[in-house]
């Protein structure tokens, strides 16, 4: 009865796993080399490589493996998300025809990953199938069923019938195998009837005999052979030899168990006759070994004997097979691997040359970069020693001119001045005309001084005006008796202004310091001098009687300081009502 369930097992596990015609395999093949001979590298190489490898699988699975890997390669070569996640679940497939299954589940579940990441619900309904056949493989049954479970419900959600009907299949086994019978018939009768829908002919002969196996394990021998006849109907009308020789097997086996030797003998028979005919050499092993018992059960041992040779017979022969694929599978690895060796060297040479280009390029463009760095310094040396020594060289001209008007035409006015002093003493007769000659030699002294002291470069800073200002303030209001404040900012002392700057501020204010001790008979005034937010602002303010700004306002005096505070860009304000005082106020940007 053992050999009897481990022989009905492996005639179920023949009745769902079947492999197309050599020959149609072997054209397939060829015809996808000669495609990616020429193919480029996109996503329809990809699509190939993967459809060669899912080929390749079952007799040439080290093959397929080494393919998959190209096929992932490439898909994040390309960064094709959808194909990494194809490729990564392909090579789980591959990996668990090996029977590596921990290699197989690690790629699945990187496929998984991918697939949630992308939202690609049928993906990761199949990748959670893949894993539960795994782990069923694996005898964890239980985890097993939990993806399988998952699978299922995401597959109910996308209505997808095929797919639904696969799962119903798997979690039946899972039962099947725990031993939980009632279970897997439940699941077996649901997936039945899905396919019958569906009219997956192929699917539902699959699973009327799963259906009869389960029964024979629960010694329902009668609906056992039911459905295997079921099954065998609709193989035949599919003609479908491989799987109609399992079902002769699944039919033959029964009968030998219930002691119907005659009927199991002709379904054995018919079974080992088919199978010679396809060459089905592993079943056929079976089969021979399945009548030898039969024989030898019922005395007819010189039958049993030659049943069981033919059966070692044929595994030498499958045994010479395997040895002469491997050898082939080994070639066939070879020359992937050679190929492979090859693009990848070839690659690598690419690279290397690309690499040597890219460091030119880095070179070159670090020399430009440098050199144009040095030649903006150069120039902005050039630019500043330029600046500079012409900054210099006026400076020079100033401080010659300075020294020029202050020793000649100074010296020189104040000649005129002594001797009019002199003259005016010898000769009182002259005395008015003499007078005039100093008053206008005193004045033109003064309007000398002022421009050289705004010519001479040491005066620049807004120290030296202050100091100016002051001394100018004190020297004509003291004679006036004018009390008088003067505030001027700390901060300015450091500021520069250029010489028409300085020139207009110091000229504006001398005349607004000069209207205000000639006319305003003021008995206070104040002057404020501030620096606010890069802004100074100047401000002279007086107690005196006032004026008529309509009246006075085409006066030289003001037509001057408005002149000269536009010429600035400066702002200019004077505010003033008899009886009320004067204010004047100059802002300007430093």
């Amino acid at each position: 009865m053992k050999n009897f369930l481990r022989l009905l097992f492996v005639l179920f596990l023949f009745g769902v796993l079947f492999n197309s015609a050599q020959a149609q395999n072997q054209q397939k093949i060829e015809s996808l080399l000669n495609v990616l001979k020429t193919a480029k590298e996109d996503t329809s190489k990809v699509n190939h490589l993967n459809d060669l490898g899912k080929i390749l699988m079952n007799n040439n699975p080290d093959t397929a493996i080494i393919i998959g890997e190209q096929a992932l390669s490439l898909s994040k070569k390309l960064q094709w998300k959808k194909g990494i996640a194809n490729s990564l679940g392909r090579l789980g497939v591959y990996y668990g025809f090996k029977a590596n299954y921990p290699k197989a589940l690690d790629y699945f579940f990187k496929a998984l990953k991918m697939d949630e990441e992308q939202n690609n619900k049928e993906g990761i309904a199949s990748r959670l199938g893949n894993i539960g056949i795994i782990y069923d493989l694996q005898e964890d049954y239980p985890k097993a069923l939990v993806y399988f479970f998952k699978s299922l419900k995401i597959n109910e959600e996308l209505g997808k019938k095929n797919k639904i009907s696969s799962n119903l299949l798997n979690i039946g086994i899972v039962y099947k195998k725990l031993a939980d019978y009632p279970k897997a018939l439940d699941y077996y009768f649901k997936g039945l009837k899905l396919m019958e829908e569906l009219g997956s002919k192929n699917e539902i002969a699959v699973n009327l005999g799963n259906i009869g196996t389960v029964y024979a394990l629960q010694r329902n021998y009668s609906k056992a052979l039911d459905y295997y006849f079921r099954a065998l109907k609709m193989r035949e009308e599919l003609g479908a030899k491989n799987l109609i020789a399992g079902s002769y097997g699944n039919i033959g086996t029964l009968y030998t168990s219930i002691g119907k030797f005659k009927e199991a003998e002709v379904y054995l028979k018919k079974a080992i006759t088919m199978c010679d005919t396809i060459g089905a050499l592993n079943e056929l092993r079976m089969y021979e070994i399945a009548i030898s018992d039969l024989y030898d059960s019922t005395g007819r041992y010189k039958l049993a004997l030659e049943h069981y040779k033919n059966a070692m017979a044929i595994k030498d022969t499958l045994f010479n097979q395997e040895r002469d694929e491997q050898i082939t599978r080994k070639e066939m690895n070879y020359e992937f691997e050679k190929k492979e060796a090859a693009t990848k060297a070839e690659h690598e040479k690419q690279m290397a040359v690309a690499d040597i280009e890219i460091k030119k390029q880095k070179l070159f463009r670090n020399f430009f970069i440098g050199g144009l760095a040095l030649l903006l310094l150069l120039s902005f040396f050039v630019y500043n020693n330029f600046r500079i020594a012409n900054k210099l060289k006026l400076q020079n001209i100033r401080n010659k001119i300075a020294s020029d008007l202050h020793d000649d035409v100074g010296s020189t006015l104040n000649s005129i001045s002594v001797y009019s002093e002199v003259a005016k003493q010898k000769s009182p007769t002259v005395v008015e005309e003499l007078e005039q000659i100093g008053d206008a030699s005193r004045k033109i002294i003064e309007v000398m001084s002022d421009i050289v002291w705004t010519i001479n470069p040491n005066n620049d800073t807004f120290e030296n005006i202050i100091s100016r200002m002051g001394t100018l303030a004190y020297n004509l209001l003291n004679a006036k008796n004018i009390e008088h404040t003067f505030v001027a900012d700390e901060s300015l002392n450091e500021v520069k202004l250029s010489l028409e700057s300085r020139r207009n501020f110091y000229l504006i204010f001398k005349e607004a310091l000069n209207n205000l001790v000639k006319y305003s008979q003021a008995t206070r005034a104040s002057i404020i001098l501030k620096n606010e937010n890069g802004f100074i602002k100047l401000a002279v303010k007086d107690n005196g009687i006032g004026f008529d700004l309509e009246q006075t306002s085409k006066g030289n005096g003001l037509l001057n300081m408005k002149a000269r505070a536009k010429e600035m860009k400066a702002q200019l304000k004077i505010e003033s009502d008899k009886g009320s005082g004067t204010l004047v106020e100059l802002v300007f940007s430093n």
